[in-house]
C-alpha cells in the first residue's frame, strides 16, 4: 500500500509508530506502536475517544508490548497487522469521503480492528471507547463539496473486510 494518500500529520504517526518501536528494540511496528504515536502526536483526540487517560494507555500498552531484545536498524518492517490497520484507515477516509487519510482515520481503523493491543489496555483499564464520532474532528480538512462524488460504492468496514482479515 503507498502512503501518497497520507496527509502530513498521519504520515508523522507512522514514523513516530516506528520510532516507538525502535526504542522498545523490537524489529517491526505493531498496532500497539501506532496506538503509542497516535497519543504522542494527537493526545487530546484520541484520549477523548477512548475514554482512558493517556499515561495509562501508554504504560498498559507498552507493557502489553514487551521490551524486545534487538538493535533495529533504520527501516522497521510493518507486521501484518499494521498493514491491513493502514488499509483501513485509507478505508475510513473513503467512507468519509476524505481523500488523505489524517491520524482520526488511523483511531477509526484502530477501535475497527479484531483482537488488538487497545482492546485488551482498555479492558485491563475497565473503559471501553466512548461513542466513537462517525463525523470528522474540526482539525481534519474536509472535502472539496464535489470530491467524493464518484458514484463509487462506500468502501467496506475494515472489521468485515475479508482483505484485512488474510492480512492479520
Amino acid at each position: 500500500m503507498g502512503y501518497e494518500r497520507f496527509g502530513e500529520r498521519a504520515r508523522d504517526v507512522v514514523d513516530a509508530a516506528a520510532d516507538r518501536a525502535r526504542r522498545l528494540r523490537h524489529w517491526y511496528v505493531e498496532p500497539g506502536h501506532v496506538l503509542l504515536a497516535l497519543l504522542d502526536t494527537d493526545e487530546p483526540e484520541t484520549v477523548r475517544v477512548l475514554g482512558a487517560a493517556a499515561e495509562d494507555l501508554r504504560a498498559g500498552v507498552i507493557d502489553a508490548l514487551g521490551g524486545g531484545t534487538v538493535e533495529p536498524g533504520d527501516h522497521l518492517p510493518l507486521s501484518g497487522a499494521t498493514s491491513a490497520l493502514l488499509a483501513g484507515a485509507a478505508q475510513e477516509a473513503d467512507r468519509l469521503g476524505h481523500r488523505t487519510v489524517e491520524p482520526f482515520h488511523l483511531l477509526l481503523a484502530l477501535l475497527s480492528a479484531a483482537d488488538t493491543v487497545l482492546m485488551a489496555v482498555l479492558a485491563a483499564h475497565r473503559t471501553a471507547p466512548r461513542h466513537v464520532p462517525r463525523h470528522v474532528p474540526r482539525h481534519v480538512p474536509r472535502p472539496a463539496p464535489d470530491a467524493g462524488a464518484t458514484g463509487a460504492p462506500p468502501a467496506p468496514d475494515p472489521a468485515h473486510d475479508p482483505y484485512v482479515w488474510t492480512m492479520s
